[in-house]
């Protein structure tokens, strides 16, 4: 437990891991191999997840380990929720972070410096410093909400 927690970083919102990450998941090693960080979350608050479903997240970050942001769902209810909330045109584009990972970057400011802010989401530091700066991923082109 001492060491989950040693990865997480707490925001206003989302709980950031700070550790391993794989294709923008956290990963933490178990007895039983490397585990993503945001089951072992939902284990820890909520007990065993059934076989048969996924851990999905409501805010979209896939290093938030905040138990209020996850909800177990099938395959299928993961997909639904990625296209109700635009996510599978988005990876139509180039844009590399959702406006909720965004919102995180933005929550951290003071908290961490930028290239390591930078680490946990994968861009550069300078990419960090244009959304600081409201120079890339500006309010006024956030999506309408779904």
């Amino acid at each position: 437990m001492k060491r989950f927690w040693d990865k997480v970083v707490k925001t206003d919102s989302c709980w950031l891991w700070t550790g391993c990450l794989c294709r923008g998941y956290g990963l933490i090693k178990a007895s039983n191999g490397m585990r993503r960080a945001h089951r072992v979350s939902w284990e820890l608050h909520f007990g065993p997840i059934p076989e048969d479903l996924y851990v999905c997240h409501q805010c979209d970050v896939r290093k938030c380990v905040n138990p209020s942001h996850l909800f177990l769902g099938t395959h299928t209810d993961n997909m639904r929720d990625m296209t109700k909330k635009g996510r599978h045109a988005r990876r139509q584009n180039t844009a590399k972070l959702t406006y909720d990972e965004v919102d995180a970057i933005r929550a951290l400011r003071g908290k961490l410096n930028q290239r390591d802010i930078g680490w946990l989401f994968g861009v550069h530091q300078t990419a960090v410093g244009h959304i600081h700066r409201g120079t890339s991923y500006p309010e006024r082109l956030r999506p309408p909400a779904q």
